[in-house]
């Protein structure tokens, strides 16, 4: 079921090359070392991190963001919904002594801390998930950001052509035989209305030729509110 997302990313995990296989879509270390590095200087580029901030990711995989951005925070702690994929990671990021790994039920982060994280980000995962558990990952990192954290997502773009070829591509698929774990895309729209709903402020996107990418920030108390406390 696409629903036991625990389960369905467990069995496609049990080996580090079927994980890479069904996280980057290739067992090419450098292809995979080359999107790790791309996904973080777009997040540098456009979100921003500092060297003090604690760093979250949704659905970390094998580590390939998250060897990059390691050594740029203070703590980056990598989150999965698979034992297997959290072990792969721990392996592969092992020269760190900055990072940390939590495994999740599928649908919330309630492991984490409120008030505890200074970035949070998910790529590559939406696809994955239905709308619903898409939005309550948004309010879930809306409850662990510190005031002024900032939150990313991203997805396959339906709007742009290379998403609509890809939509294409997997609607082909006979309904009884469609992967669980099949990409399912979203609208700039659709992303921005969950950080909004969510109560995210300065909201931004950016689509390139697949993925559409959102981010936002969480407010922060206004300074005259904090001196009157």
């Amino acid at each position: 079921m696409r629903s036991d997302y625990k389960g369905v990313w467990t069995a496609l995990s049990e080996t580090l090359s079927s994980a890479k296989r069904h996280v980057s879509g290739t067992e090419d270390e450098a292809i995979i070392e080359q999107s790790g590095i791309g996904t973080s200087q777009f997040l540098l580029n456009h979100v921003g991190i500092n060297p003090t901030d604690v760093v979250l990711e949704i659905g970390c995989g094998i580590g390939r963001v998250g060897k990059c951005l390691a050594p740029l925070c203070r703590r980056w702690i990598g989150a999965d919904v698979s034992p297997h994929m959290l072990r792969h990671a721990a392996e592969r990021l092992r020269e760190f002594l900055n990072v940390e790994f939590v495994e999740l039920s599928g649908t919330d982060l309630h492991p984490i801390a409120d008030n505890s994280i200074d970035l949070v980000y998910c790529t590559v995962v939406f696809m994955h998930l239905a709308s619903w558990d898409r939005y309550s990952y948004v309010e879930e990192a809306m409850r662990v950001l510190r005031p002024g954290g900032k939150l990313y997502v991203d997805n396959v773009d339906l709007c742009t052509d290379g998403g609509w070829a890809i939509f294409q591509t997997h609607r082909r698929f006979p309904i009884a035989e469609r992967p669980d774990h099949i990409s399912e895309c979203s609208t700039p729209q659709e992303l921005q209305e969950y950080l909004k709903r969510a109560g995210f402020e300065a909201i931004e996107a950016s689509s390139g030729p697949e993925l559409v990418s959102v981010w936002g920030r969480k407010p922060a108390p206004d300074r005259e509110d904090d001196l009157s406390l």
